[in-house]
């Protein structure tokens, strides 16, 4: 992968608030400009170059970001284009608000993956996130369109109060899943034993439109890549915003 390649090098257990650096923000600056950049850090503020170690590359046609042992916030937050890599784990907010562009994370997710920011009204607007292992709470939250795939299972409120759009959670959700849900789809990589609060059960089906789906996320590697099946048990909701939104479980 080429392009500018940020590894991070200060204390284990540092909080970094990312969301400055987003590839469309910095193309055409020089890993020296972007090293000088300030950075919110651990309750002050830095520089780019104090916490990271740059490579030389435009940022314009992809970012690599190596955590190592810190907690990375809003990685990708607000992005309307470009590719960010992130090579392990990420704190809060990753990709949340983002319109556009693509954040692959091999490792796990914080807590409002792909959601709003905190005082905004909108998650989501576009764009692809593809997460390796597993996510927090409120993954999707007032999301209007885009996808987030998550290999892993994701916590309570997932796609919550949703407008539109696609969250795919291969080892399935917590408590309360597609609360006050208006339109989109949370699709679930396994079964769901029970009819989830507030939405009507829609029954078992093959589903025309996840093959097409598969066929437009074909090279992300996502577990629904992968899935052998496009049959699922419906659930239709949530019943208190229209009903216009639905759950689907893998069977």
């Amino acid at each position: 992968m080429s392009g500018l390649t940020l590894t991070f090098r200060g204390d284990a257990g540092t909080i970094v608030d990312m969301s400055s650096l987003l590839p469309d923000r910095l193309a055409g600056q020089t890993a020296e400009d972007i090293a000088g950049l300030p950075l919110p850090c651990g309750g002050g503020v830095t520089t780019v170059g104090e916490m990271f170690e740059l490579s030389t590359g435009d940022a314009a046609e992809a970012m690599l970001i190596r955590p190592g042992e810190a907690v990375l916030h809003r990685i990708g937050a607000g992005m309307a284009s470009g590719r960010i890599l992130v090579e392990g784990d990420v704190g809060s907010h990753a990709g949340a608000g983002m319109s556009g562009g693509l954040l692959r994370i091999t490792g796990n997710a914080g807590d409002a993956l792909g959601g709003a920011l905190p005082g905004l009204p909108l998650g989501m607007r576009g764009g692809l996130i593809s997460v390796g292992g597993s996510a927090g709470d409120r993954v999707a939250e007032r999301m209007r369109r885009g996808i987030v795939l998550v290999d892993g299972m994701v916590g309570v409120y997932a796609a919550g109060f949703m407008i539109a759009g696609t969250l795919a959670a291969g080892g399935g959700c917590g408590p309360h899943p597609g609360f006050g849900m208006r339109r989109g789809t949370l699709l679930m990589g396994r079964r769901q034993d029970a009819v989830p609060d507030g939405f009507a059960d829609g029954g078992t089906r093959d589903w025309l439109f996840l093959h097409l789906l598969r066929r437009g996320l074909e090279g992300t590697g996502s577990w629904f890549e992968r899935a052998g099946t496009t049959r699922a048990h419906r659930f239709i909701g949530d019943l208190a915003e229209g009903g216009h939104g639905e759950i689907l479980a893998m069977v």
